[in-house]
Protein backbone atom coordinates (compact mmCIF):
# COMPACT_ATOMS: atom_id res chain seq x y z
CA UNK A 1 0.00 0.00 0.00
CA UNK A 2 1.52 3.34 -0.99
CA UNK A 3 1.92 6.24 1.41
CA UNK A 4 -0.53 9.01 0.53
CA UNK A 5 0.96 12.44 0.10
CA UNK A 6 -2.46 13.81 1.07
CA UNK A 7 -1.88 12.77 4.68
CA UNK A 8 1.59 14.15 5.23
CA UNK A 9 1.78 16.23 8.40
CA UNK A 10 4.32 19.04 8.12
CA UNK A 11 5.30 21.39 10.93
CA UNK A 12 4.44 24.90 9.61
CA UNK A 13 7.26 26.52 11.60
CA UNK A 14 10.16 24.16 10.94
CA UNK A 15 8.94 22.77 7.63
CA UNK A 16 9.82 19.27 8.83
CA UNK A 17 7.73 16.24 7.97
CA UNK A 18 6.25 14.99 11.24
CA UNK A 19 4.38 11.92 10.04
CA UNK A 20 2.85 10.19 7.02
CA UNK A 21 -0.32 8.14 7.01
CA UNK A 22 -1.96 5.72 4.64
CA UNK A 23 -5.40 6.34 3.24
CA UNK A 24 -8.04 3.68 3.71
CA UNK A 25 -8.06 1.19 0.86
CA UNK A 26 -11.23 1.28 -1.21
CA UNK A 27 -11.96 -2.37 -0.45
CA UNK A 28 -11.79 -1.79 3.31
CA UNK A 29 -14.21 1.13 3.39
CA UNK A 30 -17.48 -0.82 2.89
CA UNK A 31 -16.41 -3.22 5.64
CA UNK A 32 -15.76 -0.33 8.03
CA UNK A 33 -19.14 1.21 7.26
CA UNK A 34 -20.93 -2.11 7.74
CA UNK A 35 -19.22 -2.62 11.10
CA UNK A 36 -20.17 0.90 12.16
CA UNK A 37 -23.77 0.28 11.16
CA UNK A 38 -23.95 -2.89 13.26
CA UNK A 39 -22.19 -1.26 16.20
CA UNK A 40 -24.54 1.72 16.09
CA UNK A 41 -27.61 -0.50 16.26
CA UNK A 42 -26.33 -2.01 19.50
CA UNK A 43 -25.19 1.36 20.82
CA UNK A 44 -28.63 2.89 20.28
CA UNK A 45 -30.19 0.12 22.39
CA UNK A 46 -28.14 1.13 25.41
CA UNK A 47 -29.70 3.47 27.92
CA UNK A 48 -28.71 7.12 27.91
CA UNK A 49 -27.13 6.53 31.33
CA UNK A 50 -24.82 3.93 29.76
CA UNK A 51 -23.97 6.14 26.78
CA UNK A 52 -23.02 9.19 28.83
CA UNK A 53 -21.01 7.14 31.35
CA UNK A 54 -17.95 7.55 29.12
CA UNK A 55 -18.00 11.36 29.24
CA UNK A 56 -16.33 11.89 32.65
CA UNK A 57 -13.61 9.45 31.59
CA UNK A 58 -12.93 11.37 28.38
CA UNK A 59 -12.91 14.68 30.27
CA UNK A 60 -10.47 13.32 32.85
CA UNK A 61 -8.03 12.14 30.17
CA UNK A 62 -8.24 15.45 28.30
CA UNK A 63 -7.49 17.35 31.50
CA UNK A 64 -4.64 15.06 32.50
CA UNK A 65 -3.02 15.00 29.07
CA UNK A 66 -3.78 18.59 28.01
CA UNK A 67 -0.10 19.55 27.72
CA UNK A 68 0.73 16.65 25.42
CA UNK A 69 -2.35 17.14 23.22
CA UNK A 70 -1.63 20.86 23.00
CA UNK A 71 1.93 20.18 21.90
CA UNK A 72 0.67 17.91 19.12
CA UNK A 73 -1.79 20.52 17.85
CA UNK A 74 0.76 23.33 17.99
CA UNK A 75 3.38 21.26 16.20
CA UNK A 76 1.18 20.22 13.31
CA UNK A 77 -0.81 23.39 12.59
CA UNK A 78 1.00 26.28 14.31
CA UNK A 79 -1.44 27.18 17.07
CA UNK A 80 0.12 28.97 20.05
CA UNK A 81 0.76 26.43 22.81
CA UNK A 82 -1.33 28.15 25.54
CA UNK A 83 -4.23 28.48 23.11
CA UNK A 84 -3.95 24.82 22.16
CA UNK A 85 -4.09 23.82 25.82
CA UNK A 86 -7.12 26.03 26.35
CA UNK A 87 -8.77 24.26 23.42
CA UNK A 88 -8.20 20.86 25.03
CA UNK A 89 -9.56 22.00 28.39
CA UNK A 90 -12.58 23.54 26.71
CA UNK A 91 -13.23 20.17 25.10
CA UNK A 92 -13.15 18.59 28.55
CA UNK A 93 -15.76 21.10 29.72
CA UNK A 94 -17.90 20.10 26.73
CA UNK A 95 -17.91 16.49 27.95
CA UNK A 96 -18.88 17.59 31.44
CA UNK A 97 -21.66 19.83 30.11
CA UNK A 98 -23.34 17.05 28.16
CA UNK A 99 -22.88 14.60 31.02
CA UNK A 100 -24.89 16.95 33.22
CA UNK A 101 -27.57 18.00 30.71
CA UNK A 102 -28.09 15.22 28.14
CA UNK A 103 -30.88 13.54 30.08
CA UNK A 104 -32.96 16.70 30.33
CA UNK A 105 -32.46 17.46 26.63
CA UNK A 106 -33.33 13.97 25.38
CA UNK A 107 -36.25 13.17 27.68
CA UNK A 108 -39.43 12.19 25.82
CA UNK A 109 -42.23 14.75 25.85
CA UNK A 110 -45.58 13.45 27.06
CA UNK A 111 -48.94 14.92 26.03
CA UNK A 112 -52.54 14.02 26.81
CA UNK A 113 -55.09 14.99 24.15
CA UNK A 114 -58.66 15.94 24.97
CA UNK A 115 -60.02 12.59 23.74
CA UNK A 116 -57.85 10.71 26.19
CA UNK A 117 -55.15 9.78 23.70
CA UNK A 118 -51.65 9.75 25.16
CA UNK A 119 -48.84 10.97 22.92
CA UNK A 120 -45.14 10.40 23.48
CA UNK A 121 -42.68 12.44 21.40
CA UNK A 122 -39.24 10.84 21.40
CA UNK A 123 -35.87 11.71 19.92
CA UNK A 124 -34.17 8.77 18.23
CA UNK A 125 -30.76 8.65 16.52
CA UNK A 126 -30.38 8.77 12.74
CA UNK A 127 -27.62 6.13 12.55
CA UNK A 128 -24.01 6.65 11.46
CA UNK A 129 -22.84 10.21 10.78
CA UNK A 130 -19.89 11.20 8.60
CA UNK A 131 -17.93 14.12 10.08
CA UNK A 132 -15.53 16.01 7.78
CA UNK A 133 -13.41 18.30 9.94
CA UNK A 134 -10.93 21.17 9.51
CA UNK A 135 -7.44 21.69 10.89
CA UNK A 136 -7.65 25.02 12.73
CA UNK A 137 -9.16 23.68 15.99
CA UNK A 138 -8.17 20.01 15.64
CA UNK A 139 -9.37 18.89 19.09
CA UNK A 140 -12.37 21.11 19.76
CA UNK A 141 -14.04 20.93 16.36
CA UNK A 142 -14.04 17.14 16.28
CA UNK A 143 -15.28 16.70 19.84
CA UNK A 144 -17.89 19.46 19.78
CA UNK A 145 -19.62 17.50 17.02
CA UNK A 146 -18.72 13.91 17.91
CA UNK A 147 -19.63 13.97 21.60
CA UNK A 148 -23.30 15.05 21.28
CA UNK A 149 -23.70 12.94 18.14
CA UNK A 150 -22.51 9.78 19.88
CA UNK A 151 -24.33 10.16 23.18
CA UNK A 152 -27.60 10.72 21.33
CA UNK A 153 -27.19 7.17 20.03
CA UNK A 154 -25.38 7.63 16.72
CA UNK A 155 -21.97 6.43 15.56
CA UNK A 156 -19.54 8.85 13.93
CA UNK A 157 -16.99 8.34 11.18
CA UNK A 158 -14.25 10.97 11.59
CA UNK A 159 -12.51 12.30 8.48
CA UNK A 160 -9.84 14.68 9.84
CA UNK A 161 -7.94 17.35 7.94
CA UNK A 162 -4.75 15.86 6.43
CA UNK A 163 -2.48 18.31 8.27
CA UNK A 164 -4.16 17.60 11.63
CA UNK A 165 -4.02 13.82 11.51
CA UNK A 166 -1.86 13.48 14.62
CA UNK A 167 -4.44 15.24 16.79
CA UNK A 168 -7.20 13.08 15.34
CA UNK A 169 -5.29 9.89 16.07
CA UNK A 170 -4.61 11.05 19.62
CA UNK A 171 -8.36 11.46 20.14
CA UNK A 172 -9.03 8.04 18.62
CA UNK A 173 -6.57 6.46 21.04
CA UNK A 174 -8.33 8.14 23.97
CA UNK A 175 -11.72 6.79 22.87
CA UNK A 176 -10.30 3.28 22.66
CA UNK A 177 -8.47 3.59 25.96
CA UNK A 178 -11.54 4.65 27.96
CA UNK A 179 -13.50 1.69 26.59
CA UNK A 180 -15.88 3.19 24.05
CA UNK A 181 -17.21 0.27 21.97
CA UNK A 182 -15.38 -0.31 18.67
CA UNK A 183 -16.77 1.40 15.55
CA UNK A 184 -18.86 3.92 17.48
CA UNK A 185 -16.13 6.52 16.99
CA UNK A 186 -13.88 5.70 14.04
CA UNK A 187 -11.14 7.83 12.49
CA UNK A 188 -10.40 7.17 8.82
CA UNK A 189 -8.02 8.88 6.42
CA UNK A 190 -10.18 9.34 3.35
CA UNK A 191 -9.55 10.99 0.01
CA UNK A 192 -12.16 13.15 -1.71
CA UNK A 193 -13.59 10.30 -3.77
CA UNK A 194 -13.95 8.13 -0.66
CA UNK A 195 -15.83 10.92 1.10
CA UNK A 196 -18.32 10.91 -1.78
CA UNK A 197 -18.55 7.12 -1.57
CA UNK A 198 -19.33 7.33 2.13
CA UNK A 199 -22.13 9.83 1.62
CA UNK A 200 -23.65 7.59 -1.06
CA UNK A 201 -23.35 4.46 1.11
CA UNK A 202 -26.58 3.24 2.70
CA UNK A 203 -24.86 2.92 6.08
CA UNK A 204 -24.12 6.66 6.32
CA UNK A 205 -27.27 8.50 7.40
CA UNK A 206 -26.12 12.12 7.80
CA UNK A 207 -23.14 14.40 7.29
CA UNK A 208 -21.54 17.27 9.20
CA UNK A 209 -18.88 19.51 7.72
CA UNK A 210 -16.82 22.46 8.93
CA UNK A 211 -14.68 24.23 6.36
CA UNK A 212 -14.79 26.29 3.20
CA UNK A 213 -17.90 27.46 1.40
CA UNK A 214 -16.91 25.74 -1.86
CA UNK A 215 -16.37 22.33 -0.25
CA UNK A 216 -19.54 22.70 1.80
CA UNK A 217 -21.49 23.44 -1.35
CA UNK A 218 -20.13 20.29 -2.99
CA UNK A 219 -20.83 18.03 -0.01
CA UNK A 220 -24.32 19.46 0.40
CA UNK A 221 -25.10 18.67 -3.24
CA UNK A 222 -23.92 15.08 -2.80
CA UNK A 223 -25.87 14.70 0.45
CA UNK A 224 -28.96 16.17 -1.19
CA UNK A 225 -28.71 13.74 -4.09
CA UNK A 226 -28.81 10.85 -1.61
CA UNK A 227 -31.40 12.45 0.71
CA UNK A 228 -28.98 12.71 3.63
CA UNK A 229 -29.32 15.59 6.12
CA UNK A 230 -26.23 17.75 6.58
CA UNK A 231 -25.00 20.37 9.05
CA UNK A 232 -22.67 22.99 7.59
CA UNK A 233 -20.41 25.43 9.43
CA UNK A 234 -18.68 27.37 6.66
CA UNK A 235 -16.74 30.59 6.23
CA UNK A 236 -17.36 33.94 7.81
CA UNK A 237 -16.68 37.59 7.18
CA UNK A 238 -17.69 38.64 10.66
CA UNK A 239 -18.13 42.36 11.30
CA UNK A 240 -16.77 43.81 14.53
CA UNK A 241 -18.55 47.13 15.13
CA UNK A 242 -16.99 49.96 17.10
CA UNK A 243 -19.55 52.65 17.93
CA UNK A 244 -18.64 56.27 18.57
CA UNK A 245 -19.05 55.85 22.34
CA UNK A 246 -16.87 52.71 22.63
CA UNK A 247 -13.93 52.87 25.05
CA UNK A 248 -11.05 52.02 22.73
CA UNK A 249 -8.27 51.67 25.33
CA UNK A 250 -10.46 49.31 27.33
CA UNK A 251 -11.43 47.05 24.43
CA UNK A 252 -8.42 47.21 22.09
CA UNK A 253 -6.66 44.07 23.33
CA UNK A 254 -9.80 41.94 23.11
CA UNK A 255 -10.85 43.15 19.68
CA UNK A 256 -7.37 42.63 18.23
CA UNK A 257 -7.28 39.16 19.75
CA UNK A 258 -10.60 38.56 18.03
CA UNK A 259 -8.85 39.10 14.71
CA UNK A 260 -5.43 37.57 15.34
CA UNK A 261 -6.37 34.56 17.47
CA UNK A 262 -5.18 31.29 15.99
CA UNK A 263 -2.86 33.34 13.75
CA UNK A 264 -5.91 34.87 12.08
CA UNK A 265 -7.21 31.44 11.07
CA UNK A 266 -10.60 31.18 12.73
CA UNK A 267 -14.01 31.09 11.07
CA UNK A 268 -15.42 33.37 13.78
CA UNK A 269 -12.48 35.76 13.87
CA UNK A 270 -13.47 39.37 13.30
CA UNK A 271 -12.70 39.87 9.61
CA UNK A 272 -14.14 43.35 9.01
CA UNK A 273 -13.76 46.15 11.56
CA UNK A 274 -16.60 48.64 11.09
CA UNK A 275 -15.48 51.79 12.89
CA UNK A 276 -17.53 54.94 13.44
CA UNK A 277 -15.78 57.79 11.62
CA UNK A 278 -15.26 59.67 14.90
CA UNK A 279 -13.24 56.70 16.20
CA UNK A 280 -11.35 55.92 12.99
CA UNK A 281 -8.19 57.95 13.57
CA UNK A 282 -7.62 56.90 17.20
CA UNK A 283 -8.46 53.28 16.37
CA UNK A 284 -5.95 53.07 13.54
CA UNK A 285 -3.23 54.67 15.65
CA UNK A 286 -3.85 52.40 18.64
CA UNK A 287 -4.17 49.27 16.51
CA UNK A 288 -0.88 50.07 14.78
CA UNK A 289 0.86 50.56 18.11
CA UNK A 290 -0.41 47.22 19.42
CA UNK A 291 0.26 45.25 16.24
CA UNK A 292 3.78 46.63 15.95
CA UNK A 293 4.58 45.01 19.27
CA UNK A 294 3.20 41.58 18.30
CA UNK A 295 6.01 39.05 18.10
CA UNK A 296 5.97 36.45 15.35
CA UNK A 297 7.74 33.16 15.91
CA UNK A 298 7.73 29.58 17.11
CA UNK A 299 4.24 28.76 18.47
CA UNK A 300 5.86 26.68 21.20
CA UNK A 301 7.75 29.69 22.59
CA UNK A 302 6.02 31.70 25.37
CA UNK A 303 6.69 35.17 23.89
CA UNK A 304 5.14 34.42 20.51
CA UNK A 305 1.91 36.27 19.76
CA UNK A 306 1.38 35.19 16.15
CA UNK A 307 2.56 31.86 14.78
CA UNK A 308 2.82 30.57 11.22
CA UNK A 309 0.07 29.98 8.70
CA UNK A 310 -0.87 26.29 8.86
CA UNK A 311 0.23 25.27 5.35
CA UNK A 312 2.41 26.82 2.67
CA UNK A 313 -0.41 26.67 0.09
CA UNK A 314 -2.62 28.64 2.47
CA UNK A 315 0.15 31.21 2.88
CA UNK A 316 0.41 31.62 -0.89
CA UNK A 317 -3.36 31.97 -1.16
CA UNK A 318 -3.35 34.73 1.47
CA UNK A 319 -0.51 36.53 -0.32
CA UNK A 320 -2.51 36.43 -3.56
CA UNK A 321 -5.63 37.67 -1.80
CA UNK A 322 -3.74 40.66 -0.43
CA UNK A 323 -2.40 41.43 -3.90
CA UNK A 324 -5.95 41.28 -5.28
CA UNK A 325 -7.19 43.59 -2.50
CA UNK A 326 -4.54 46.16 -3.35
CA UNK A 327 -5.10 45.94 -7.09
CA UNK A 328 -8.81 46.46 -6.35
CA UNK A 329 -8.14 49.80 -4.64
CA UNK A 330 -7.57 48.95 -0.97
CA UNK A 331 -4.61 50.53 0.80
CA UNK A 332 -2.21 49.32 3.47
CA UNK A 333 -2.31 51.48 6.57
CA UNK A 334 0.30 49.38 8.34
CA UNK A 335 2.19 46.13 7.85
CA UNK A 336 4.96 44.63 9.94
CA UNK A 337 8.13 45.05 7.89
CA UNK A 338 9.84 41.80 8.79
CA UNK A 339 8.79 38.21 9.38
CA UNK A 340 10.88 35.24 10.55
CA UNK A 341 12.93 33.69 7.77
CA UNK A 342 11.83 30.22 8.87
CA UNK A 343 8.19 29.17 8.70
CA UNK A 344 4.95 30.01 6.87
CA UNK A 345 4.67 33.56 8.20
CA UNK A 346 2.45 36.35 6.97
CA UNK A 347 3.04 39.87 8.35
CA UNK A 348 0.14 41.35 10.37
CA UNK A 349 -1.50 43.91 8.10
CA UNK A 350 -4.10 46.69 8.41
CA UNK A 351 -6.10 47.51 5.26
CA UNK A 352 -8.19 50.67 4.94
CA UNK A 353 -9.86 52.87 2.30
CA UNK A 354 -11.41 49.67 1.00
CA UNK A 355 -13.87 50.06 -1.92
CA UNK A 356 -17.29 48.42 -1.58
CA UNK A 357 -16.67 45.73 -4.17
CA UNK A 358 -13.18 44.89 -2.99
CA UNK A 359 -12.25 41.32 -2.15
CA UNK A 360 -11.60 42.36 1.48
CA UNK A 361 -15.18 43.59 1.67
CA UNK A 362 -16.70 40.41 0.26
CA UNK A 363 -14.56 37.35 0.95
CA UNK A 364 -12.97 35.67 3.95
CA UNK A 365 -9.27 36.46 4.47
CA UNK A 366 -8.00 33.54 6.55
CA UNK A 367 -4.94 35.04 8.19
CA UNK A 368 -3.63 38.11 10.07
CA UNK A 369 -5.16 40.81 7.85
CA UNK A 370 -7.37 43.38 9.57
CA UNK A 371 -9.75 45.16 7.16
CA UNK A 372 -11.12 48.52 8.39
CA UNK A 373 -14.28 50.26 7.14
CA UNK A 374 -15.81 53.57 8.21
CA UNK A 375 -19.48 54.39 8.85
CA UNK A 376 -21.44 57.41 10.05
CA UNK A 377 -25.09 56.48 10.64
CA UNK A 378 -26.78 53.36 12.00
CA UNK A 379 -28.41 52.83 8.60
CA UNK A 380 -25.02 52.92 6.89
CA UNK A 381 -23.67 50.53 9.52
CA UNK A 382 -26.37 47.91 8.96
CA UNK A 383 -25.96 48.06 5.20
CA UNK A 384 -22.21 47.58 5.58
CA UNK A 385 -22.52 44.76 8.11
CA UNK A 386 -24.94 42.86 5.85
CA UNK A 387 -23.07 43.48 2.60
CA UNK A 388 -21.42 40.05 2.33
CA UNK A 389 -22.77 36.60 1.48
CA UNK A 390 -21.72 35.39 4.92
CA UNK A 391 -23.57 35.48 8.23
CA UNK A 392 -21.74 33.60 10.95
CA UNK A 393 -21.08 36.01 13.84
CA UNK A 394 -20.90 39.71 14.66
CA UNK A 395 -19.78 41.88 17.57
CA UNK A 396 -20.96 45.33 18.68
CA UNK A 397 -18.99 47.46 21.15
CA UNK A 398 -20.88 50.27 22.88
CA UNK A 399 -22.01 51.12 26.43
CA UNK A 400 -25.51 51.76 25.03
CA UNK A 401 -26.96 48.26 25.40
CA UNK A 402 -30.45 49.13 24.15
CA UNK A 403 -29.01 50.62 20.97
CA UNK A 404 -26.80 47.58 20.52
CA UNK A 405 -29.77 45.22 20.87
CA UNK A 406 -31.71 47.18 18.28
CA UNK A 407 -28.78 46.95 15.89
CA UNK A 408 -28.26 43.25 16.63
CA UNK A 409 -31.81 42.43 15.53
CA UNK A 410 -31.05 43.94 12.12
CA UNK A 411 -27.72 42.21 11.51
CA UNK A 412 -27.92 39.14 9.27
CA UNK A 413 -25.94 36.69 11.36
CA UNK A 414 -26.42 33.48 13.27
CA UNK A 415 -24.84 35.00 16.38
CA UNK A 416 -24.40 38.57 17.62
CA UNK A 417 -22.26 39.43 20.65
CA UNK A 418 -22.51 42.74 22.49
CA UNK A 419 -19.35 44.06 24.16
CA UNK A 420 -17.56 40.74 23.62
CA UNK A 421 -15.89 38.90 20.78
CA UNK A 422 -17.57 36.06 18.91
CA UNK A 423 -16.86 32.77 20.65
CA UNK A 424 -18.39 29.39 21.38
CA UNK A 425 -19.67 27.85 24.58
CA UNK A 426 -20.74 24.21 25.10
CA UNK A 427 -24.18 25.28 26.34
CA UNK A 428 -25.05 27.76 23.56
CA UNK A 429 -26.09 26.85 19.99
CA UNK A 430 -23.42 27.76 17.43
CA UNK A 431 -23.84 28.33 13.69
CA UNK A 432 -24.50 30.76 10.88
CA UNK A 433 -26.92 31.78 8.14
CA UNK A 434 -26.59 32.68 4.46
CA UNK A 435 -23.42 31.20 2.94
CA UNK A 436 -21.98 30.55 6.40
CA UNK A 437 -24.05 27.37 6.55
CA UNK A 438 -27.04 25.94 8.37
CA UNK A 439 -27.82 23.69 11.28
CA UNK A 440 -26.42 24.15 14.76
CA UNK A 441 -23.75 22.63 16.96
CA UNK A 442 -23.47 22.76 20.77
CA UNK A 443 -26.21 23.24 23.33
CA UNK A 444 -29.47 21.34 23.13
CA UNK A 445 -29.65 21.99 19.39
CA UNK A 446 -26.30 20.29 18.82
CA UNK A 447 -27.40 17.25 20.81
CA UNK A 448 -30.55 16.91 18.70
CA UNK A 449 -28.91 17.74 15.36
CA UNK A 450 -28.75 14.10 14.30
CA UNK A 451 -31.90 12.87 15.97
CA UNK A 452 -35.28 12.47 14.37
CA UNK A 453 -38.62 12.95 16.05
CA UNK A 454 -40.72 9.86 16.64
CA UNK A 455 -44.31 10.21 17.78
CA UNK A 456 -46.16 7.36 19.54
CA UNK A 457 -49.96 7.60 19.92
CA UNK A 458 -51.80 5.50 22.51
CA UNK A 459 -55.60 5.51 22.74
CA UNK A 460 -56.86 3.96 25.94
CA UNK A 461 -59.84 1.65 25.37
Amino acid sequence: MKISSTYNTINPFSGKLLASYEEVQDGDLPVILTNMHLAQKNWAKKSLTERIAFLPKIAAVLQKEADNLAHIASSEMGKLLPHAKAEVLKSASLCNYYYETAESHLVAEQKLLTNGTQVSIEKVPLGTVLGVFPWNFPIWQILRSAIPTIISGNAMLIKPAPNAAMSALALQEIMERIGLPPFIYKTCFLNNEQVSQCIANKHIHAVTFTGSENTGNLLASIAGKHLKPIVLELGGSDPLIIMEDADLPQIIDEILFSRFQNNGQSCVAAKRFLVHHKKMEPFLALAKEKITAMQLGDPLEPNTVIGPIARVDLLHKLEQQLADCLSGGAEIYYQQSEVPKQGNFFPPTILYNIPAGNLAAQEELFGPILSVFSFGSDQELIALANSTQYGLGASIYTPDINRAKALASQIESGMVYINQMVKSDPSIPFGGIKNSGFGRELGKEGLLAFCQTKTIWVKNN
